[in-house]
């Protein structure tokens, strides 16, 4: 699944950059981000009491490449990798694994402003997939496990993504991208899996703001 996620972010690049005569000048857009993701914990519950379940905050970047079809529309592919540990937690006691997850999404954007104007305000709305993994073996002794047991192991969900931001034309062909995202998923449950009897309360919603630069052909 790693890998397949890859070749088709690469894929989606390739046909956007040897597909020219699709477009006219300036309505590709190739570029790179980085960021910060703040995941919203689920949480798990048994007759003890409960506790948040999900990922940490940690650092996020992504490669977008885009197709501006029309004055106010467009569609943009983009791949993102986000670290962040696996965690329980609950009172005073917390569980972690060292973890990371990667998406692969389509979005259709649309902005109110021409793309030739200097600063284009714009939203987005999109799905695709998100792979969680903990890449860390589990150890014996991981306390909070009438709750749930924090796993070796990968899942792939499916993601809704929706968002805003701006492009500011730096230069002809530049731009800087300020922008705003939430990524949403079903619980990786085999990552964090519920004791027997515990029972599991929300999805996993993950903010995520970013600033990039991208170019235009």
């Amino acid at each position: 699944m790693h890998s397949g996620m890859r070749f088709a972010a690469q894929a989606l690049l390739v046909l956007i950059i040897t597909r020219p005569r699709l477009a006219m000048a300036g309505d590709l857009e190739i570029g790179g981000a980085g960021g910060f993701g703040f995941y919203q914990d689920a949480s798990i519950t048994n007759a003890s009491g409960s506790a948040q379940a999900g990922f940490g905050p940690r650092i996020v970047l992504s490669a977008v490449a885009g197709w501006n079809w029309s004055r106010h529309f467009g569609l943009e592919g983009r791949y993102t990798f986000q670290d962040g540990d696996a965690a329980l937690r609950a009172q005073d006691r917390e569980a972690n694994l060292d973890a990371d997850a990667q998406s692969a999404m389509a979005e259709l954007v649309f902005s109110g402003q021409p793309k030739t104007s200097r600063f284009r305000f714009f939203g987005a709305v999109g799905c695709g997939v998100k792979l969680y993994q903990a890449t860390q073996p589990s150890a014996g002794g991981q306390p909070l496990t009438d709750f749930a047991t924090l796993q070796k192991a990968s899942q792939a969900e499916p993601l809704i993504t929706y968002g805003a931001g701006v492009k500011y034309r730096l230069w002809e062909r530049w731009l800087v991208r300020v922008e705003f995202r939430e990524y949403t998923t079903p619980f990786p449950a085999r990552v964090i899996t519920p004791a027997p009897g515990a029972r599991l309360h929300g999805w996993m919603d993950d903010i995520v703001p970013t600033l990039g630069i991208s170019r235009t052909f």
